[in-house]
């Protein structure tokens, strides 16, 4: 994972770092178990929250990721994925299982595994933003 960051060589400090975006970088963010894992971790987050509307709940991860409101085409997007996550992990529940038990940090116990997979699918878009993964 870090040679896929361009991560240096950790004999001697390195005040510089190479900046690249490559395909494999995308893989890992979006494959890699403690990024499957961060992004339930996040939803557990969300879905504890006090939102009582997805909308509120996608404007409550926005400013927790990047510091701002989803916009308006972000949520409508958001909103559908959320939706077609939700009948996917519904009609198969030993998926939505399996995500959910993905990484070291034990699973919330007694949460709905469907919707707890269907948020981790969608902390997953935001926490693979551009935005998120690069700050400028």
């Amino acid at each position: 994972m870090m040679a896929n960051f361009d991560a240096p060589s950790r004999e001697e400090c390195a005040a510089a770092r190479i900046v690249s975006n490559t395909p494999q970088q995308a893989l890992t963010l979006l494959n890699d178990p403690t990024f499957v894992e961060a992004s339930r971790v996040f939803a557990e987050k969300v879905l504890a929250s006090d939102c009582k509307s997805d909308e509120q709940r996608l404007d409550w991860a926005f400013e927790r990721a990047l510091a701002r409101s989803a916009k308006s085409t972000e949520k409508e997007s958001l909103l559908k994925f959320l939706s077609a996550q939700r009948e996917h992990y519904e009609s198969d529940a030993p998926e939505a299982a399996m995500i959910i038990k993905i990484g070291n940090a034990p699973a919330k116990e007694g949460k709905d595994q469907s919707e707890m997979a269907a948020w981790t699918q969608v902390c997953r878009v935001i926490l693979n933003l551009n935005e998120t993964i690069t700050c400028y």
